[in-house]
């Protein structure tokens, strides 16, 4: 049992060489907190309190989009994925050496509620009609930059012990709502959110069992 134990580390480690971070969905990642306790993502806002919230921020216009923030460049911190967990229940140390990617990127990720559109273009999403611009010019995000690094390193699990190797990283969060008048009146709204990843890396946690 042991030596299947360690086996088996083994080969979870080596499928684990010349790993990758990749930045999924913001709304798939495991954990995503923010600096400031009042912050929220736009998916955590009930019914009622978007109802609150275009109360509170309705402010009418002539024709064309009006948009409204709620939260303006909150940084969070999140832990999109857990990428390998190695349990030891042996009596011999596991050791290897493995290589990893690691990248810093800036990534402009969004989404939306309500009467407020997504157009997807291959790896490009963007909101849908005018109001994309009027988002955008609001919060004045950057284009996307990478930035890759490789190292290797030596990883060791001793015995009673799990090893835990996680990408995590920071981002900005920009939401609020967009609402559509004609002649004054709201014909269309909805709520809107970006999700800009500034940096994602490997993080390895060593627990004992």
């Amino acid at each position: 049992m042991k030596k299947a134990m360690i086996f088996l580390g083994l080969v979870l480690l080596l499928v684990c060489q010349s790993a990758r971070v990749s930045a999924n969905s913001y709304l798939s990642y495991q954990e995503v907190v923010f600096e400031n306790d009042q912050a929220t993502l736009l998916r955590d806002y009930t019914d009622d309190q978007m109802k609150q919230l275009y109360r509170r921020y309705m402010s009418r216009t002539l024709i064309g989009w009006k948009v409204m923030k709620i939260h303006h460049q909150e940084p969070v911190e999140f832990i999109s994925e857990t990428k390998l967990r190695i349990v030891n229940n042996g009596y011999s140390t596991i050791k290897h050496t493995i290589s990893m990617t690691t990248k810093e990127e800036s990534k402009f990720q969004i989404t939306a509620s309500g009467d407020i559109g997504i157009d997807v273009k291959g790896d490009i999403k963007k909101f849908k009609g005018s109001v994309d611009a009027s988002i955008k010019t609001s919060i004045q995000y950057t284009k996307s930059t990478t930035k890759t690094e490789s190292s290797d390193f030596v990883i060791i699990v001793d015995p009673g012990t799990v090893v835990t190797i996680r990408s995590r990283g920071q981002g900005i969060v920009n939401n609020g709502l967009a609402m559509y008048y004609i002649l004054w009146m709201n014909t269309l709204k909805g709520g809107w959110e970006t999700f800009i990843v500034t940096t994602e890396y490997f993080e390895i946690v060593k627990e004992k069992l």
